[in-house]
């Protein structure tokens, strides 16, 4: 049985222990049998609030996981990385298969993930600012590249990987970095890349902006002959404090392959959003956003809720990239079908957005297909090279055909 405390480093970054978990050995078939709960005294504070709202609510029962393949909450799997990260650990401690479990992952993991829960197995966690100096970048970057193509490293190479690399989320190279104005998160370019990927998604990055998407900051370095795009925390506060978050996957309990799509993200917005009339616009320009570009990568790990003093939010948009896969379909549904819609069909959802009068959806519709169409600029500007440009520039200017508002008048 493996037995974790789990802290919360609230915004203020003031630490609190929020409750215990234990996961049972794995039964005769690998499955996991995993529960939760909050310790009386976090119940008791003032400033508690439930780390789930709508699985975990604040109570003194015990919760059990219900997924036997982690035997963990979503919500405590949120806080760790998807493949990159993943990879980092298991080489970092040379776990074998039936070390590589998700209890014993969060257990190696510690305080290093993003969000602001922490996991020991007693006493309190060290909450010092995870990440290593911005001036370690284009060392990061080499070692970025040893590791991926599987070279000897020694063991201060790969702390300084791991210190940097443990816990973003996706599968592409990933560290976090700081400096004296924050802490961000680095994002590198893999060797298996057709394109240039990183500078692809700085350049979407601007044009969410432009189009008024409220994003992460971003921005891209040039580090010797390589390139880097620097997207800022927000789970980190300006006070060194930690906002906590949760995945749409998480809220919706989609494991595995689902079939979701963005009106069910904006059902859950107006279940826990403290400000869902704000936060349902701020969704549907991003899904307008996300067509006109090709961003058909946008699954359920990508959109977040974030909690601060006020409640809950709609987290800034982050990995905003074009049709690098040439996807014929999104992730998530949009109306009836994963298809690339019309602007018919972009005009009819507006309505689960709260926008109940088709000329609000209409202004938002050709507010982001002015700013899209001037793409070749933003791609110009963010040194995309020629020929990934033109490549990709084909399918957004497809994409742009079919959703012109112009005819509308």
């Amino acid at each position: 049985m493996i037995k974790l405390d789990v802290w919360l480093n609230l915004p203020a970054g003031e630490s609190i222990k929020v409750g215990e978990m234990a996961i049972d050995d794995p039964d005769v078939r690998g499955g996991l049998d995993g529960q939760f709960r909050y310790v009386p005294e976090y119940l008791e504070n003032p400033k508690a609030f439930p780390l789930d709202p709508l699985h975990l609510p604040l109570s003194a029962a015990s919760f059990n996981a219900n997924r036997p393949h982690t035997g963990v909450h979503g919500v405590f799997e949120d806080s760790l990385p998807d493949d990159w990260g993943r990879r980092l650990l298991i080489r970092r401690y040379k776990l074998g298969r039936t070390d590589q479990r998700i209890p014993q992952l969060l257990r190696l993991l510690g305080n290093q993930g993003l969000g602001a829960l922490s996991y020991v197995e007693k006493g309190r966690p060290d909450l010092k600012m995870t990440g290593v100096s911005l001036r370690h970048l284009q060392k990061l970057a080499l070692l970025v590249e040893k590791f991926e193509q599987d070279g000897a490293m020694d063991d201060d190479e790969l702390s300084l990987l791991f210190q940097a690399g443990s816990s973003p989320g996706g599968a592409r190279p990933k560290a976090l970095v700081k400096d004296e104005n924050g802490a961000y998160l680095a994002k590198f370019a893999s060797g298996r890349d057709q394109l240039d990927v990183v500078s692809l998604e700085a350049a979407a990055m601007e044009l969410g902006r432009r189009a008024g998407i409220e994003t992460a900051d971003s921005r891209l370095l040039a580090l010797g002959s390589r390139k880097c795009l620097l997207v800022k925390r927000f789970d980190i506060n300006e006070a060194g404090g930690r906002n906590h978050l949760i995945s749409m996957q998480s809220l919706l309990k989609a494991d595995g392959y689902y079939y979701a799509g963005y009106r069910d993200l904006a059902e859950m917005i107006r279940h826990v959003s403290t400000q869902p009339g704000q936060d349902l616009q701020r969704l549907y320009r991003q899904m307008v956003f996300n067509v006109m570009i090709g961003n058909t990568d946008d699954h359920l790990k990508n959109f977040i809720m974030l909690h601060n003093d006020e409640g809950w939010r709609l987290s800034p948009a982050f990995d905003l990239v074009p049709n690098i896969g040439f996807n014929r379909e999104h992730v998530l549904r949009i109306g009836y079908d994963n298809r690339s819609p019309d602007l018919e069909t972009l005009l009819q959802e507006a309505v689960y957005f709260g926008l109940k009068r088709r000329q609000q959806a209409q202004e938002v519709v050709m507010e982001v297909h002015e700013t899209v169409s001037k793409w070749s600029r933003v791609f110009t500007a963010c040194n995309v090279p020629e020929k990934d440009a033109e490549r990709i520039g084909k399918d957004i200017n497809h994409r742009l055909k079919k959703t012109n508002p112009k005819p509308l008048g």
